[in-house]
């Protein structure tokens, strides 16, 4: 049995990974991991360390989930046996994003939270996917599940993120990297400064954006496969 602790993404739930586990065996186990409720991601951290198992386990993050995944990777690589990152590049969060982030939250302290609007859910995915229906009734439905006070937490909690590149590069840990070529929230350049670092294993998901769970779940499911299956 391969047993394969998941993080999401921002205002996901465990939808993220049921298409994907379809293209598995019963042999490998995708087990939900929550962003936990917490302040800070060093909070955040600590809370996952209490929840995992002491032994060295596999871990999977998506989007935020991955920034998490890897900040506890490098404080307690210990552990960690192998991790995989997807759509997320464990890069600090560029400025102009900081600024969007806390708009959007000075807007919700206003307003209120509506949801994640459709043409948001769109820019998410991939040019050849923006009119599946279903992959826009998904993201919206694990938005609007989490709801409010998810959104403001998780924003807030992850607005300092320190540059992690450089300690995944001093890690002996397989580490490995999956993103979308269509992923507009990846950089260019933290895209090409992560493969020139060499940290991890890089794979490139063609005709993908950024929900690459969703997006390509058979594919995705292999990569899982081949990374973490013995």
């Amino acid at each position: 049995m391969t047993e394969i602790h998941c993080l999401p993404g921002t205002m996901c739930d465990d939808r993220l990974w049921q298409q994907v586990s379809r293209y598995l065996d019963q042999s490998t186990v995708l087990n939900h991991q929550a962003i936990p409720f917490e302040n800070s991601l060093d909070e955040m951290v600590a809370c996952l360390l209490k929840r995992l198992p002491d032994s060295p386990v596999n871990l999977l993050g998506f989007s935020m989930g991955a920034y998490i995944a890897a900040a506890l990777t490098v404080k307690h690589p210990h552990r960690i046996k192998r991790l995989m990152l997807v759509s997320n590049l464990a890069t600090g969060l560029p400025e102009a994003e900081r600024q969007q982030r806390l708009v959007a939250l000075n807007w919700v302290a206003k307003q209120g939270y509506s949801g994640i609007p459709r043409k948001k859910a769109q820019s998410m995915l991939a040019a050849s996917a923006r009119d599946k229906e279903d992959l826009i009734a998904l993201i919206q439905a694990m938005d609007g599940a989490l709801g409010e006070a998810s959104f403001v937490q998780q924003l807030t909690a992850s607005l300092e993120r320190p540059d992690l590149i450089a300690l995944l590069k001093e890690l002996t840990i397989p580490i490995h990297v999956l993103a979308g070529t269509e992923d507009g929230l990846l950089s260019v350049s933290d895209r090409q400064r992560f493969k020139d670092s060499q940290a991890a294993e890089w794979f490139d998901i063609h005709a993908c954006g950024h929900m690459v769970p969703i997006e390509q779940p058979q594919l995705f499911a292999k990569y899982v496969r081949a990374c973490f299956v013995e």
